[in-house]
């Protein structure tokens, strides 16, 4: 796995009482586990967030203390989900890099940085050199 591209960290939660978010959830392209990487948006305030990191790039995905993904951006384009309710009402497409695949005990967060490193527990993209 080419890791040169792995610039950010977003912590994301489960909705709707699942375990984890994006466990199994590929909504837009199944076979190339495209899905809908979603940005808390109230009062318009996160759309700069959710519009800083560029195509290509890739985004380490956290929950609970744990690595659970590593997405890639596919494109700069932000979409409005009407769906997902007043909170997390906007998106990006992101592709799966690479996902656990033990969902009963992901990677610590501590175990992949190497260090202890304490995360903002906010829903916005960090650049990684920032922490």
């Amino acid at each position: 796995m080419d890791l040169n591209g792995l610039i950010w960290t977003k912590n994301v939660k489960p909705l709707n009482g699942e375990d984890w978010a994006y466990q199994s959830i590929f909504t837009i392209h199944p076979e190339l586990k495209i899905f809908a990487l979603h940005w808390r948006n109230l009062e318009n305030r996160d759309e700069i967030n959710a519009k800083t990191p560029q195509e290509g790039e890739l985004i380490i995905l956290r929950q609970r203390s744990k690595v659970t993904h590593v997405v890639q951006m596919l494109n700069k384009q932000l979409y409005p989900d009407g769906n997902a309710g007043e909170e997390f009402n906007i998106y990006r497409l992101v592709q799966v890099i690479w996902m656990t695949d033990n969902w009963e005990h992901p990677p610590d967060k501590s175990k992949v940085f190497d260090c202890a490193i304490n995360f903002p527990p906010n829903g916005k993209a960090i650049r990684l050199e920032n922490i």
